[in-house]
């Protein structure tokens, strides 16, 4: 399960519940999710190779980069949208 990954990062039932919702309902956050999960699944990969080549340091990196980006736009939509709900 691609969203996995975050709901493991939640506590309360509430929380998983309104982030599943999200990811059913909001196209941008579901490609943001699941780009994630692909960019792990890469990054997993990359990082069993021994040794690594400069090249592959560098994908490594950049990749990296890009998951974090995703996962700080993902909790800011989450916890943007909690607010919502709550507030509403």
């Amino acid at each position: 399960m691609k969203k996995g990954l975050f709901l493991k990062e939640l506590t309360s039932e509430e929380d998983k519940k309104l982030f599943t919702e999200l990811y059913e309902n909001d196209e941008t956050f579901k490609e943001w999710v699941d780009r994630h999960y692909e960019l792990n699944v890469k990054v997993d990969k990359l990082e069993k190779h021994n040794p690594m080549s400069h090249s592959l340091e560098m994908e490594l990196e950049a990749l990296k980069k890009e998951k974090l980006k995703l996962k700080d736009l993902i909790w800011a939509k989450f916890n943007e949208y909690k607010k919502q709900k709550v507030a509403g």
